[in-house]
């Protein structure tokens, strides 16, 4: 099996990787693009009526402006996306499942009754949390910065702009960005303080360490919504004890292979 871009199977918030599982990975490469390429800036809304909540989906994807389905232009097959749910029991925040992707790269694990065959190197992963939109955004700040650099979304723009972002109207939004901004203090592992500037804290999400500023803003309301749109790299099976792994998600990847020959996503076979 060739090398390819493969997850850092290091602890994770939702723990260690489990025996006889089968897992959808974006790898990390240092050949590949900044996280801030991925990233839905605002956060996506979810489909009406759609539940993700332990139910990761096989989604056809469509054509925004035609609604017609988008076809591989190799295979001429449709092409699926992957949609998936970040559960807050292990990553509270949006930050923490942004954090760890991009410490240690995406590995979600999935139900071995989905037809992966359907997934091919065309297929993304959409990774939705329960408190992705900032309800009441307009009433809060800006983020000091927009790393994805999009005109109005951070106190930065609107300097350059020579605009006071208290009083203009047509805000947009809401920046992923300022995320960060409205976590807890009080949800930090460590804080530092600096005098006549905020607080720079550090928050531990499995083995991942990451920063942030609080603003000290509140936020009560959220709204689940896609924060991420992730390649994806290939497919992890986890052998048990023996070294076995489990047959019917490896007969699944198998057949992808074989079907969508050039375009097919590879997978390994891991103890961890």
């Amino acid at each position: 099996m060739f090398d390819f871009p493969r997850a850092i199977p290091e602890e994770r918030g939702c723990g260690d990787r489990e025996p006889g599982g089968v897992y959808v990975e974006s790898g990390l490469s240092p050949y590949g693009s900044p996280l801030e390429h991925f990233l839905f800036d605002p956060p996506l809304p979810l489909p009406a009526g759609v539940d993700l909540v332990n139910k990761p989906q096989l989604w056809q994807r469509v054509d925004p402006e035609t609604q017609e389905s988008v076809l591989d232009s190799e295979t001429g097959r449709p092409v699926y996306d992957l949609l998936i749910h970040i559960g807050a029991e292990h990553y509270e925040y949006a930050p923490d499942y942004i954090a760890e992707t991009r410490h240690m790269g995406a590995s979600q694990r999935l139900n071995p009754n989905l037809d992966l065959a359907l997934l091919t190197r065309r297929s993304r992963m959409l990774l939705a949390h329960p408190k992705a939109i900032i309800v009441p955004w307009r009433d809060l700040t800006p983020p000091d910065w927009c790393f994805k650099r999009l005109p109005r979304h951070d106190l930065a723009s609107y300097a350059l702009l020579g605009l006071d972002a208290a009083t203009v109207e047509g805000r947009v939004g809401p920046c992923i960005f300022k995320l960060w901004d409205v976590l807890p203090r009080e949800e930090a592992t460590e804080v530092f303080e600096q005098e006549g500037e905020r607080p720079v804290c550090v928050r531990k999400i499995g083995s991942t360490l990451y920063e942030y500023r609080p603003t000290g803003e509140e936020v009560t309301e959220w709204e689940p919504g896609f924060i991420l749109g992730l390649p994806i790299t290939g497919f992890a099976l986890i052998q048990y004890a023996d070294g076995t792994v489990n047959e019917k998600a490896k007969a699944k990847v198998l057949a992808g292979m074989a079907q969508n020959e050039d375009m097919a996503l590879p997978f390994y076979e891991t103890d961890r």
